[in-house]
């Protein structure tokens, strides 16, 4: 076949793509063979793939179709003069400082899909598309390269090397060998167009200097790919720590740059690996002592990798050339991907796009005259380097990051240093200890410090010295807790060893005074570097000073006893935990779980969970001044208290790294600036009902509980910057509008951007389509369009102009999708609801109807990065694999919040498989392939296959309806194309042709439900049927009939279970020789007994008391008390007692044949004609079997084929092999008496459907993987099949994918 397979037998993979289905076994075009004389070169990372021919077949087809939809202006839609249903979707304006990607594209067609599908509902559909370039990103990148320039040279730069690095294994340690350590490196991203002639090596021991110790060539091209882009090196390692670093030589003989110094690496007390002791050699682990940060790319080096020349890239420092450069391409980028974008409703943002800019100084207005916008000192992560607040958009590291506010306790140093003595003399020391839990310091007994970290004493107010990090100094000085401004002063350094056993003064604590103490697990990067200690309380505290209660403990700090034994542990707080109030709840926690020191982690953090969220909860204080009180009331006014007596005071630090993107290391600033009051009471109180509420759609419960997470979380947000580029706050100019702040109502924007655009217009620069000038858009013209104001008088606006700005609005607002990552949860989508609330307050109906967001895309089953070869821009994925194919495997990569895997071998599957399709499709329509004229209910594979075609395109409706993508791709295309080679399958093998008018439907409507995923080969095949128009036009295909369930059980019966069944039969009987024939037997009824037994089965299961599980499931408690009791209503029917031993192996055998199949195991009868059905359908069985078959009742079976023919009954029939030469018959089935195998592995299961549905709400398979496994097995069986799908739909979802899988295909899970 096309795929190069000899035989479909040998083609049994499971779907998606399963392997050579029988419509693929034909033999490619000639159009198609003539292309595959077109040889192309594939790129490495896209393996598997000989001949460019299909893809470029493909890709000529996408190149035709979107020529012909330009010409019919397909994408663009005015609101219409009559009522119509719409449909407006968005998709996040991706930031432009670069070109749109493989993680864009994913998201992006969740939206796409939704678009063409609510098209083909008859509904008039928008999808707007603009490009956002508002603030700090574009403006640090083009400063970034502005300084590279200054530094390495322009126009041609001469960077340095990159950082020598140890090769590394997934623990961090690195591996040496006899011969040294191998380091490995980046050439020099530009060499200003010179050459590089060899790198020296240099090395230096810990306290020594550089040596060198190797000059290495600069490699050849072929050496450096297969090296990956990296300089390799073996060098050698000495005891003691070792650094290295390089000199780059280039061809004239002058040097680059020098670049960064190697982490230091060590090799001291290194095992031996693979060798015996005493033997020399081999492999040993090293260390890296310091770890830095890796290589950062310059910006150059950014910029050239997205294709750019060398002569170009100096364009790039002015900031505005990015916003002329990188949109065009997006829009380029999304034309080729198929995208349904209406693009004269695109633009750019910031203040280069005038009527952009006029649009959220009116939004902003609305917002300060609604009382959502304050001014005046607020806690906000602060870039020092860009001096202003910096914000997500702004970020390199760190988004979602918020400033996290601590008590600082004083506690003063009543024993100084020699050092604080004569620096300080009389002034009071104060060591500062940050705390969440300024409640519990009643109960400290000790403070803790870091011996090896080092601690700054600075100058505080009232002539105090406070003893903290550096790095908390810092933030507390740009928060006017330490001075001046920024520039805390620093008067003398210390290392923690030098405050061990000092005596310290713990305010609010019992004891007089308490001893400074070791604690090795303090990070100098969070807090302060000194800790309280309440082991009472903290579990990680009372660790900690047990530990140090041991002789051996305070002989290796050099710690003396009395600074510790004297002082018991202090009850503060009571707290039930299991069952008892605990009075010191550390120390229940870790004698109950075993902890035996600080370095059990995991039991410690276990502990550390049950006594804060307990004790936070519940607990009550035991001490001290709120003495009574609940922990939660307790814990601000405890921590009043301690500020008004001046023991204490707050400051904030980021929540974790924040780091912008110019590189700087942010912190926690109290500056003046315009914040939007996120988190007001009554603001908040409208959105959570909002989003609770049935006009709202978040399609998956996590991405609620998302929503009511960062509602609960969101607060006042800095708004305004400094600089940067943007909207400027229209009260006050000095200030710019942040990126995420100017994002949150453009949705309403797009409805009258064709106006003031146009395509090709994207900063709105050029005169508009209706000829609107800028300046007559005023706050009551915005006011008019948007909010229902009043006709503005005076406007130099036409009023019919402003009429249909107002209508566009109204017709396509409220906006009835967003689609986004889950990361945009925590601030734009959230943001974007509050913004509506305000912008809208009196319309309701215009806030968002439905948000739908997914999880991260893996490609490969990998991280996307670029090292590892699998990050793609669109442009290289699509032209290296053509859009349909590319959207094809989106669609295949998974639809929940968890990661989805784009597989690049599901789009070489897919170009084979859909240029295989339309060669099928043109062997019909030309007649090549013969059909049958006659009626389409003629045969019952006729009316199988019509029944198939009605309940798949219903099935797929209901998918692409609740956004279930990968479900709809498998139903509308997978088993779409499937029910059409087994129906061409069955025709073939009784002798007959396919229905002509079933193919063409199947066509017609293979087109039409294909088409929202790959609307390229689908217009294609649209004009090859003869269809006018489009195919986004079509209409989804309404069913023919109603489902009948009686044929479905039929086609199951007669194409799947029964072949399936008796191939495996034949292969047991094959052992005793060649089968030359083979008699069916079918069983009208069951025999009198075994009716009476399935009729109390089931009114057990209508009772809900059947456990329908498997036997190795019986060790349920409860299973195995309702079977003891449906065993024992059997054995107390007198008309079962003759039967006594064949009871319960047959009942237990329907039990666990039900708990596969579904309760429709346990009717007494089938509700269709099985001999007729076989009959009809004899020459399928002898095709698929390769022997004669003949068809008979089990009432009357030959002498010798007895023993089969009592194996049948109703839905099951027997068979019996005729073996050649007089081999011993071979018979068939499981004896009907006899329980199922066994599984082969026990898999967990959820028997509670409320509970699997909740489970399978955020996942494609039971155990979360991007393939099914035995645990979705075990689960099949376990799963009722007359469960309410409405009920439970991700349930029904699941349970009809994996039961679509042949009972064959899931043995291989």
């Amino acid at each position: 076949c096309a795929r190069g397979t000899t035989s479909r037998l040998s083609c049994n993979q499971p779907p998606p793509f399963s392997g050579c289905r029988p419509g693929a076994c034909i033999a490619v075009s000639a159009a198609s063979a003539k292309t595959a004389s077109r040889q192309g070169k594939t790129s490495p990372r896209f393996e598997g793939k000989m001949s460019t021919a299909r893809r470029d077949l493909l890709q000529q087809i996408e190149h035709d179709v979107q020529k012909k939809w330009e010409k019919m202006k397909v994408f663009e839609c005015d609101a219409p003069d009559e009522k119509a249903e719409k449909f407006m979707c968005t998709f996040p304006y991706p930031y432009m400082n670069g070109l749109l990607h493989i993680g864009h594209a994913f998201s992006l067609t969740k939206a796409i899909f939704a678009a063409h599908f609510n098209r083909l509902l008859g509904k008039k559909v928008l999808f707007p598309f603009g490009f956002h370039c508002t603030g700090m990103p574009i403006q640090a990148a083009a400063n970034k390269l502005k300084r590279e320039f200054e530094v390495y040279g322009s126009p041609n730069p001469i960077f340095p090397a990159g950082r020598p690095t140890p090769k590394e294994l997934e623990d961090g340690t690195i591996i040496i060998d006899d011969n040294g350590v191998h380091l490995q490196w980046k050439p020099p991203a530009s060499t200003g167009k010179k050459g590089v002639k060899e790198y020296h090596l240099f090395m230096k021991v810990k306290g020594g200097e550089f040596k060198k110790v190797a000059t290495l060539p600069h490699p050849t091209k072929e050496v450096l790919k297969e090296q990956k882009g990296k300089i390799v090196c073996v060098a050698p390692v000495e005891s003691g720590g070792c650094v290295y670093k390089l000199d780059v030589i280039l061809q004239d003989g002058s040097k680059a740059p020098e670049g960064k110094e190697s982490d230091e690496v060590s090799v001291d007390a290194a095992p031996t690996k693979g060798k015996k002791d005493g033997a020399a050699g081999g492999k040993r682990v090293a260390k890296k002592i310091q770890a830095k940060s890796g290589d950062a790319a310059f910006q150059w080096e950014i910029l050239k990798a997205m294709g750019l020349d060398d002569d170009a890239i100096p364009q790039f420092v002015d900031p505005l050339f990015w916003l002329n450069y990188f949109p065009p391409l997006g829009v380029r980028d999304l034309k080729r991907f198929g995208c349904p974008v209406d693009f004269r409703r695109s633009f750019i943002t910031t203040s280069v796009n005038p009527s952009y800019d006029s649009f959220i100084r009116w939004q902003f207005r609305k917002l300060k005259a609604g009382d959502k916008i304050g001014f005046g000192k607020r806690p906000t992560i602060f870039s020092e380097l860009d001096g202003q607040a910096c914000m997500d958009h702004d970020r390199a590291e760190g988004e979602g990051v918020g400033p996290q506010e601590y008590t600082a306790i004083k506690i003063e140093l009543l024993e100084k240093t020699p050092a604080m003595e004569k620096t300080f003399k009389a002034a009071k020391v104060f060591l500062l200890a940050a705390t969440l839990r300024a409640e519990t310091m009643p109960g400290q007994t000790n403070c803790w410090a870091l011996p090896e970290g080092t601690y700054g004493c600075y100058e505080a107010p009232d002539g105090e010295i406070f003893v903290t990090s550096h790095r908390a100094a810092r933030n507390m000085s740009f928060q006017d807790k330490l001075m001046p401004w920024g520039k805390p002063k620093c008067l003398l350094e210390i290392k923690g060893s030098e405050l061990m056993g000092k005596k310290v003064k713990a305010p609010t604590a019992k004891y007089e005074s308490v001893h400074v103490l070791p604690l090795t697990t303090i990070k100098m990067d969070k807090g302060t570097g000194i800790v309280t200690s309440v082991p009472s309380d903290s579990p990680d505290d009372f660790a900690a000073f047990q530990d140090l209660l041991k002789p051996g403990k305070q002989q290796h700090f050099g710690l003396k006893n009395e600074w510790i034994e004297p002082f018991k542990l202090i009850p503060i707080i009571d707290v039930e935990i299991d069952g008892e109030v605990r009075a010191m709840s550390a120390q229940y926690m870790c004698e109950k779980l075993g902890v035996q020191s600080i370095n059990d982690r995991v039991k410690l953090a276990e502990a550390h969970d049950t006594c804060y969220k307990l004790g936070f909860d519940k607990g009550t204080m035991s001490c001290g001044p709120c003495k009574g009180q609940p922990v939660k009331k307790a814990k601000l006014a405890f921590r009043e208290i301690m500020i008004k007596d001046k023991q204490a005071f707050t400051y904030s630090e980021p929540e974790k790294k924040v780091t912008s993107r110019t590189g700087d290391d942010c912190v926690v600033a109290s500056i003046d600036q315009w914040y939007l009051k996120y988190g007001e009471e009554s603001w908040k109180k409208v959105i959570q009902e909002h989003v609770n509420s049935e006009n709202f759609n978040g399609y998956n419960d996590r991405i609620k509980e998302s929503f009511d997470d960062a509602i609960g979380w969101l607060k006042e947000w800095a708004c305004s910057r400094s600089f940067g580029l943007g909207t400027k706050v229209p009260w006050d100019e000095q200030f710019v509008v942040e990126s995420l702040s100017d994002s949150t109502i453009y949705m309403a924007y797009y409805t009258v951007a064709h106006l003031l655009h146009g395509e090709g217009n994207l900063d709105g620069t050029s005169t508009s389509p209706a000829n609107i000038k800028v300046e007559d858009l005023t706050d009551d013209v915005w006011d008019y369009i948007f909010l229902n104001g009043k006709m503005p008088t005076g406007s130099k606006i036409p009023k019919p102009t402003l009429e249909k700005m107002r209508k566009e609005f109204r017709f396509w607002y409220p906006l009835d999708l967003r689609v986004s990552g889950k990361d945009l949860i925590q601030n734009h989508l959230t943001m974007a609801l509050y913004n509506h609330a305000c912008v809208w307050e009196k319309e309701p109906e215009m806030w968002p109807r439905s948000v739908f967001c997914n999880g991260w895309l893996l490609v490969n089953n990998e991280k996307m990065s670029k090292s590892k070869g699998n990050f793609f821009t669109m442009e290289e994925i699509v032209n290296e694999n053509s859009a349909d194919a590319t959207r094809l495997a989106m669609a295949n990569s998974g639809d929940t919040l968890e990661p989805a895997n784009f597989d690049v071998k599901v789009c070489n599957k897919a170009i084979l498989n859909l240029a295989v399709f339309l060669d099928t499709m043109k062997a019909f329509i030309d007649g090549s392939e013969k059909m049958d004229g006659g009626k389409e209910d003629a045969r019952f594979v006729d009316r199988w296959f019509a029944n198939e075609l009605n309940r798949l395109t219903a099935e797929s409706k209901k998918f692409y309806e609740t956004m279930y993508y990968r479900e709809a791709l498998r139903t509308a295309y997978f088993e779409f194309t499937s029910a059409f080679d087994q129906y061409r399958d069955i025709c073939k093998s009784s002798g007959s042709l396919p229905n002509k008018i079933l193919t063409m439907r199947y066509m017609e409507w293979q087109m039409i439900i294909l088409s929202p995923i790959c609307p390229h080969f689908c217009e294609h095949g649209w004009s090859m049927l003869g269809k006018k128009g489009t195919v986004l036009d079509a209409r989804w295909p309404e069913p023919t009939k109603p489902l009948d369930a009686s044929i479905v059980a039929q086609g199951v019966y007669m194409f799947d279970k029964v072949p399936h069944d008796f191939i495996k039969l034949l292969d047991k009987a094959k052992k005793a020789g060649n089968a030359t024939s083979a008699v069916v037997y079918y069983a009208k009824d069951f025999p009198d007994w075994k009716k009476t037994v399935l009729q109390l089965l089931r009114t057990k299961h209508a009772e809900k008391k059947l456990p329908l599980v498997s036997q190795e499931e019986m060790k349920d408690p409860e299973a195995a008390a309702q079977w003891k009791d449906v065993m024992q209503a059997l054995m107390q029917d007198a008309s079962l007692k003759p039967f006594g031993k064949h009871v319960g192996p047959f009942a237990a055998f329907k039990r666990d044949e039900a708990s596969q199949f579904g309760s429709e195991a346990l009717e007494a009868s089938v509700p269709f004609d099985e001999c007729n059905l076989l009959t009809e359908n004899v020459n399928y069985l002898k095709q698929k079997l390769a022997v004669d078959v003949s068809i008979a009742s089990a009432d009357a079976p030959a002498s010798d084929h007895k023993d089969a023919a009592s194996n049948a009954q109703p839905g099951k029939p027997a068979i019996h092999y005729v073996i050649e030469g007089g081999g011993k018959p071979a018979g068939s089935g499981k004896p009907a008496g006899k329980a199922a195998a066994k599984p082969a592995a026990k898999a967990a299961t959820i028997a509670d459907l409320k509970k699997l549905n909740e489970h399978l709400s955020t996942r494609s398979y039971f155990e979360g993987g991007i393939k099914p496994t035995q645990a979705d097995v075990a689960q099949l069986a376990a799963t009722a099949s007359n469960f309410a799908e409405d009920q439970y739909p991700h349930v029904a979802r699941w349970y009809k994918h994996i039961s679509f899988f042949k009972p064959a295909q899931r043995e291989s899970w």
